[in-house]
Parts: C-alpha cells; structure tokens; sequence
C-alpha cells in the first residue's frame, strides 16, 4: 500500500486540476490546436499529404497523432474532436507523470503537482506540441544533471518524440543524446535499444510526410522569414533569454490574480542559494537559455503557451536542487514544498485564464452556427473552400475540400516573398467555391491580389455582426442541394 501512494496522489493531483479546469477552457481555443486537429482531420477523411498538400511551419508530430486519433475514434464535429483530443492530452501526461514518478521516487510527485499547475496555468490539456513534450522534456533534463543511470529506452523515445514536435527543444536533446551516446560508449547493446527508441517516432514521420515539402516550409520559411520577425536584435533577444529568471521575478506580483508557480520556484532556487555552486547556475542557466529561446514569460504574455517548456524546467531543476536536500531539511521543508498546493486550493481560479483572457484567442464557431449550417446546406462534391486569416475548424465543421494547401494564412506570413507568391499562383488558373474572409474579429485585410478576386463573387450576408460568405458567381445551387 506505501508504495502505491505516490500513485494515487499523482491520480488524485489529475483528477483535481482536470475537474476545476474543466468548465474555463471549455470556451478556450488556440490557433495552433485548431491547426493541429483540423490536419489530422484532412490527413484521416481526405487522405491529404502534410507538407504536399497542407502547408506547416511546425514539426509534424502533433498532425500525425491527430490523424491516428480521429482514423480510430471518428469523432462527429468539432465539440467531439476537441474533447477526444484534449483527453488524449490528459491521459497521455498521467501515463508520462506515472512514469516520472516510477523512475524518480515518492518525491517527484511534488514535481508532477509543479509540472500540472504551470499546465494549467498556460492553457491546460490543449492538443498542443507543448503539452506534447513537456513531460519527457523534464526526464531527459534530469537524467542530463544527474548521474542516475539512463534508461535507454525511454531516454530515446523522449528524444525522437520531441525531435518531431517541438523545434525549440532540439539543443536540449542534442546536448542529452551526446551525453547518453558517450556515456554509453563502450555499452553497444544500451546504443542499439536507444536508436531503436530514438527511429520509432521520426521513421514514421518520415514515412508520412512529404519530406521535401517539410524541408521547404520548415527551414526556409522559418529560418528565412520567422526567425527575423521574432528577433530583431538577436544580441539584445539572447540576453534577455539568459536573464528570464530576472525578468520572470521582475513581471509577477502576488498581489495580483496572476500568481503563477514559476515565482515560487524561483523563491526556492534563492532561499538557499548559498548552498548552490557556481558551475550549478551556470549549468542551469545555459540549459534554461536553450529551452527557453523562443519563449519565455519575460519576454512574452503569462498565458504565451510557448513558454510552457521554460517555466516546466525552472521548476523541475529547482526540484533537482533540493531532492537529495528534503530529507535532511525535515518535516518543516516538506511543508514548504507544499505551498504550490495551498496557493492553488486558496485560489483556484488563478490558475485558469477566464472569459476576458480566452478573447485573445482565436475564435471559433459552435458546429450548429448560421454560417456552417449554411455551408452545409449548400455545399457539392467538388466544392472547394478558402478561409482566411485564420478560421481552420471551417474546413472540419463543413467538410468542403481546402482549396489549396494553405488552412490558414496569418498576415505575418506575407513577409514571406516564397509563402506569397506560392499562395497567388495558386489563383491563376482557378477560383475556390467559397471565400470567408474574417475582418470583423481580426483587425485584418486581405492581400490585395485575394481582394482583387472578390468582383469574381457574390456577398452573403448570413447573420448580422459575422463575416459573410463570398460565393462564386453563377454558382448553381439551391437549399435542398
């Protein structure tokens, strides 16, 4: 029975946060979740091509498992699609938590309750590449600064996992591949498991995807046309990435509702700071510096989920600092360890981004809405449909093919001279079915080649304070059809 303690905690740590999460995110959507299940709609019903025929600038790990879930589950509609998604999420981070806590002992279990307030806190259970990574993010970091023994398996499947999800960790695996290979050095059969692990995941991306067209819209949009945007002054952005903890510390308040977990980890990390080597900071802070390059909560919005991997690995090192410290700081050092918990039972709504919050985010229409009923009613084999800036789930909630491979096409992207000419070119020789441009819940305009086509088109307006539809002229149809 003492040894299943740390389970059930674990269990009883999932089943609260999931229960009081429940009801906020229930009217939460991101882009990038959007994107992510709409793909493995098109790739499930359609037999569509990731990188031939739907454009990403993402890893395709997230796509793919979409497609496996909705080719096994065939959920009806969007309400349905979010929910066996999101419970994948959920089941998928216990399964990995369980794991945690199997391989680390009874005390990581206050690293899972770390790990799920700061889930919850950046959009918790969202079919999103983060929550994808974060927990064999968090093993690979601690087998890097510790001298535990590696477990080749799983230390290679949580390295070919996040090699085809989330780019930005690719340093971190990088680094914890190389100390594994070399550790291992004279150990050929531990190797031979991890390449085996490490090839399962990127072998069957490889074989899904149009490696060809990943390469060109990954590196060179990314590289070429991204990266630029988010860095203007890559000195000035690198330092800031080396100073997050500063910046983290400078931005929270705990007199405001915005408390976070990462402020009291990094309480932890300086209540004892006399304690902690030189080499240690500097370890722990090139490591937090390469998590943390594309996003960290210092230089980006508390709810920016892209900084989920920084914030889940300043609380997994400070857990690192003090588990071989806990025993001997006694029963007092245990209740601190437990304040996160007493913070989030105070105020659990804290930790939930509410209504106002969710309106930053994109918008999204019910599967019953006036605008996809009436795509639905009119809708033929053969249609084809455009939407633009951002309104994925259309495709999904209609069933009408994407008229290119282009689901979405944010303004940001017109910077890219490759990305816009490819998306003009693809208007010469035909036109899509249907247009919805959304200019009224996005400060947007459309590039002026796509406003030149709408004299090509028949404005309906469908309901008052929504976009309209824009139909093909002489398009035959009627309400029954």
């Amino acid at each position: 029975m003492k040894r299943a303690l740390p389970y059930l905690f674990v269990t009883l740590i999932f089943a609260t946060i999931l229960n009081l999460s429940r009801a906020s995110y229930s009217f939460i959507n991101t882009h990038d979740e959007d994107d992510n299940i709409v793909s493995g709609f098109l790739m499930s019903r359609n037999n569509l091509q990731m990188s031939k025929e739907i454009f990403t600038h993402h890893l395709p790990g997230a796509y793919l498992i979409s497609e496996v879930l909705d080719r096994t589950f065939q959920p009806t509609g969007t309400d349905q699609s979010v929910y066996v998604h999101r419970t994948f999420i959920t089941i998928w981070n216990y399964v990995w938590a369980v794991v945690l806590v199997s391989v680390w002992g009874p005390f990581s279990v206050w690293l899972v309750l770390v790990v799920e307030l700061l889930r919850a806190s950046y959009l918790h259970s969202l079919f999103q590449a983060e929550n994808l990574v974060i927990y064999p993010m968090v093993y690979l970091l601690l087998t890097l600064v510790t001298e535990r023994k590696t477990h080749p398996l799983l230390s290679g499947f949580s390295t070919g996992l996040i090699a085809v999800l989330l780019s930005p960790l690719w340093p971190l695996i990088l680094l914890t591949s190389c100390r594994f290979l070399w550790f291992n050095r004279l150990k050929p059969k531990y190797i031979v498991l991890w390449l085996v692990a490490f090839l399962i995941p990127v072998v069957w991306t490889l074989v899904k995807i149009d490696v060809r067209g990943f390469a060109t819209q990954f590196f060179g949009y990314n590289v070429l046309t991204y990266a630029p945007l988010l860095i203007n002054n890559p000195v000035k952005y690198t330092l800031k990435v080396f100073l997050a903890p500063a910046l983290v510390m400078k931005n929270l308040s705990l007199t405001t509702k915005n408390i976070s977990i990462q402020l009291l980890v990094l309480f932890l990390f300086i209540f004892d700071f006399k304690r902690i080597k030189f080499r240690t900071l500097i370890i722990f802070g090139l490591l937090l510096g390469m998590i943390g390059y594309r996003s960290v909560p210092g230089l980006n919005n508390v709810l920016d989920f892209h900084a989920l991997p920084w914030v889940a690995a300043l609380g997994a090192l400070c857990w690192y600092k003090y588990f071989g410290a806990i025993r001997q700081k006694g029963f007092l050092w245990t209740l601190v360890l437990l304040v996160p918990l007493f913070m989030f039972l105070m105020n659990p709504s804290d930790y939930f981004p509410n209504q106002k919050q969710a309106g930053k985010m994109v918008i999204r229409y019910a599967d019953k809405s006036p605008v996809v009923n009436y795509l639905n009613s009119i809708k033929a084999t053969g249609d084809t449909l455009f939407t633009l800036p951002a309104h994925t789930l259309l495709y999904q909630q209609t069933n009408i093919i994407p008229f290119n491979k282009f689901l979405f096409y944010l303004p940001w992207m017109e910077q890219s001279p490759i990305l816009y000419t490819e998306l003009v070119d693809s208007f010469q020789d035909r036109l899509p079915t249907f247009l919805f441009i959304d200019k009224i819940h996005f400060p947007y305009f459309p590039p002026d080649e796509i406003s030149k086509l709408l004299k090509n088109y028949e404005e309906i307006k469908i309901i008052e304070n929504e976009p309209p539809v824009y139909i093909l002229n002489n398009y035959q149809f009627s309400i029954t059809k």
